[in-house]
């Protein structure tokens, strides 16, 4: 098995912001997100959001924008499919909360005149560990705001479960590993649809019951939210092969390599 060595207990919540596509799959799971229909009839009932518009730049000039919203609003956009419409509009209302807190407004000043391209990369968490501290940061904060306005919502209305942790490789299976120390089974083409799939990687699965014998599993980045977290993931403390390495392990291995030193034994006769 997978040995993690970590610096502290570890906490990981879902990534706090998601594009259009992510909340329109949760309200037709199946359905192309790229469909205007479903989110207008989200925004016309008030089931989610208007997110924030994040202006992008090219080279010489603003070239476009993208919109981010919090991740609450795919909480709200599965209550209205399974007609809760109430708590819909007060998951809504929640990720409003959110989007005009102080740190989402950061957030969106930090990125405002990067490229498209750097943009999505935060948005849709494919940059599990974005270049940016300061960005990363904000994410961590939100995370864990995020979370709070979720657990306020969770004795009025009936959330799906969401499970978070670190990934690690067993036998060629990918396994999440939660903070409780409960451990899921996870397709390797699930966790590399959510952008992640390296030993290490922080993921959240989304579980939820359609009837007695079907159900929806929604995989999402997660985030790492402890600040006492500082020691990353190794494949070097480990007592099997991982996946593959990151880019912290090349830059490790891309060191000056010390002078090979070879001893000789030398007998001296009398």
């Amino acid at each position: 098995m997978l040995q993690l060595h970590y610096g502290a207990a570890m906490h990981v919540e879902r990534w706090p912001i998601v594009g259009r596509a992510q909340i329109v799959q949760s309200y037709r799971p199946g359905e192309q997100s790229t469909k205007e229909a479903p989110f207008r009839t989200l925004r016309t009932h008030g089931w989610a959001t208007a997110g924030v518009s994040v202006v992008t730049r090219n080279e010489r000039s603003a070239s476009g924008r993208l919109t981010m919203f919090s991740v609450l609003n795919t909480d709200s956009a599965r209550l209205a499919r399974e007609g809760d419409h109430r708590g819909a509009k007060a998951l809504a209302k929640a990720a409003a909360g959110i989007e005009t807190s102080a740190e989402f407004l950061e957030l969106k000043q930090a990125l405002t005149g990067r490229s498209a391209r750097d943009i999505l990369l935060v948005v849709e968490g494919l940059e599990p560990h974005t270049p940016w501290p300061a960005v990363h940061e904000l994410l961590r904060r939100l995370a864990l705001e995020t979370n709070a306005a979720r657990s306020r919502s969770a004795s009025k209305v009936k959330l799906a479960e969401v499970v978070a942790g670190r990934l690690s490789e067993e036998a060629g299976l990918v396994v999440l590993t939660a903070a409780g120390g409960g451990r899921t089974a996870v397709p390797r083409w699930l966790a590399e649809a959510a952008h992640r799939g390296n030993a290490g990687d922080c993921l959240a699965l989304t579980t939820e019951r359609l009837d007695a014998q079907h159900l929806v599993v929604n995989a999402m980045p997660g985030i790492e939210t402890s600040r006492a977290s500082t020691v990353p993931f190794s494949p070097f403390g480990r007592t099997a092969p991982v996946h593959s390495l990151t880019k912290a392990d090349a830059k490790r291995l891309a060191g000056k390599p010390a002078r090979l030193s070879v001893l000789v034994p030398v007998t001296i006769g009398a």
